[in-house]
């Protein structure tokens, strides 16, 4: 994407604005969704969407808050400027700006009042607002855009009142809620137009700045897909609520970085564990750099881990709904798709991976025989030129995100836990508490127009599938959906695109479009026209 900012204006986003306190505080995040009982997810909407109240944390040096989950996302609830003005943003670790919605934008004007849930930020009441320029644009791999002015402004969430914040006010965007941004400060907008001297402070620079944590280091806990809790923890971990080793990772750069600014690691290789407990790996040798977005919501992989993932499911290619299909009931298999990064594999359950197929009327898709159908939530990266693991695999992941020391620490998350034991991250490069370093320190070198590595995927076999699926022989195909499934395959991102905002060439580090993001929301329109004949 292009950024319109004069450097002469750009050069004020680069001033230092606050000295830091005179003693760190903690701030932590927590995550909160609505439960809901499967087969009642809406792919069309956000739905019955609530907010718990913050919950301090009495560890210092960290800060943590309450996030909600609306279905695919996830939300934390900020005040914005003086007297407050409460927000609800998306945590957003695959972009680096926060923005929020204006009640200038003509979208948020429709009768229906679309950005009322997530919250409009007024300037005009809040005495800390401090212009800085009215050039802010920034575009989305799944289509969204926003543009407006960027700003100062006082930023409280966990009970950290961040002061000079530099924001950006949308007047015009084609979304409803705006975007909190937490990655590295050479991904922001105004980055790709003008370099990486116009970068300015971001969230997690001034939290260190001000004061609040002692490392721009954070851990994400999403928790699983029914838990009504969980927690993104800046400036600490939390040792409850992952198990086994907490394993650093290296930040894989772009070719020519000194440093990164997105948060890709080396996936080696994919697999499962049957119901037994025996594992098989189907895809391995890899080496494939894997962007780890809280801001997308499905997982995007090259087309042979992700058929090799479909196989081992004995799924079946929709044609119509863009995605492999499997019965719901396999959720009830204690089976897991299984990720391996050197020397930590993660273990996403079936019911985390596959995600239920609902229409916009809040029917079931069902098959012929009337099991339901639920979306194998892998999907092609080709069209995105990049390989995405979103929130569908972040939920089964503890991971922490160093930005000081370029690392990704992943530990298999526990799920439900209900007890804390935080520690706060210090600083220097074992600041992480308890975790080690991978057996390979290297980190792969990515092109700037990222793309897949070669490999070839080894399909499950047969006996390997019906191992899966051996308590419920729940193994269904495309012939048995309730209307045939038929018509050539239309690109999800193609789609999206022609409707869509301007951009500027593949997802990544130089265009700007952030790879992140990637939202069920996007997929709205193409399942209505595509699957509304299945309904039974």
């Amino acid at each position: 994407m292009r950024v319109q900012l004069f450097p002469t204006i750009a050069a004020i986003l680069v001033v230092s604005t606050t000295a830091a306190s005179a003693e760190a505080e903690s701030v932590q995040f927590d995550i909160a969704r609505q439960k809901r009982s499967p087969g009642t997810i809406d792919l069309f909407k956000h739905r019955h969407r609530h907010r718990l109240a913050k919950r301090a944390t009495s560890v210092s040096h960290t800060v943590q808050e309450i996030l909600d989950n609306y279905d695919y996302l996830y939300y934390a609830n900020v005040s914005v400027g003086t007297p407050g003005q409460k927000l609800r943003l998306q945590i957003d670790t695959g972009s680096s700006d926060i923005w929020v919605q204006s009640a200038q934008n003509e979208f948020c004007q429709e009768s229906d009042n679309p950005c009322n849930e997530t919250g409009i930020f007024q300037p005009q009441r809040s005495s800390s607002f401090s212009p800085i320029s009215n050039n802010f644009y920034i575009a989305y791999g799944d289509g969204s855009y926003a543009k407006g002015e960027y700003a100062y402004e006082t930023f409280d969430i966990g009970g950290a009142s961040v002061k000079n914040l530099t924001i950006a006010v949308a007047t015009d965007a084609n979304a409803t809620e705006g975007i909190m941004g937490i990655g590295y400060p050479n991904n922001e907008a105004v980055v790709s137009s003008y370099g990486s001297s116009y970068q300015y402070k971001n969230l997690p620079d001034l939290l260190v700045e001000q004061g609040f944590i002692q490392s721009r280091a954070y851990s994400l806990w999403l928790n699983d897909l029914e838990a009504s809790t969980g927690s993104i923890l800046f400036g600490g971990v939390d040792r409850a609520k992952y198990s086994g080793n907490l394993v650093q990772l290296p930040i894989d750069l772009y070719t020519g970085e000194s440093q990164p600014s997105e948060f890709f690691i080396t996936l080696d290789g994919v697999g499962y564990t049957n119901a037994d407990g025996s594992g098989n790996e189907v895809v391995s040798n890899m080496g494939e750099p894997v962007l780890l977005d809280s801001g997308t919501s499905f997982n995007y992989l090259p087309d042979g881990a992700f058929r090799a993932i479909a196989n081992a499911l004995s799924a079946s290619y929709s044609v119509r709904l863009g995605y492999y299909v499997q019965s719901c009931t396999i959720t009830s298999v204690n089976a897991s798709i299984d990720f391996y990064f050197d020397s930590v594999t993660i273990k996403v359950p079936l019911k985390e991976i596959l995600y239920p197929a609902i229409t916009a009327s809040g029917r079931q898709l069902t098959f012929s025989n009337g099991q339901p159908v639920c979306l194998v939530t892998v999907a092609s990266n080709r069209d995105l030129g990049v390989s995405i693991l979103g929130d569908t695999f972040l939920r089964s992941a503890y991971v922490v995100y160093d930005l000081d020391n370029n690392m990704v620490s992943l530990a298999q998350t526990v799920f439900n836990e209900t007890k804390s034991d935080i520690v706060a991250i210090g600083t220097g490069t074992t600041a992480i508490p308890g975790a080690t370093p991978a057996a390979t320190t290297a980190p792969l070198a990515l092109s700037s127009a990222t793309s897949s590595s070669d490999f070839l995927a080894a399909d499950a076999s047969a006996t390997d599938s019906a191992l899966i699926l051996s308590t419920t022989q729940a193994t269904t195909r495309t012939s048995d959906l309730a209307t045939s499934v038929t018509g050539s395959r239309t690109s999800l991102s193609a789609l999206l695109t022609a409707t869509s905002a301007p951009q500027s060439g593949a997802a990544g580090k130089h265009s700007h479009i952030s790879s992140g993001r990637v939202w069920l929301d996007g997929f709205v329109a193409i399942m209505v026209a595509s699957v509304c004949t299945l309904i039974i």
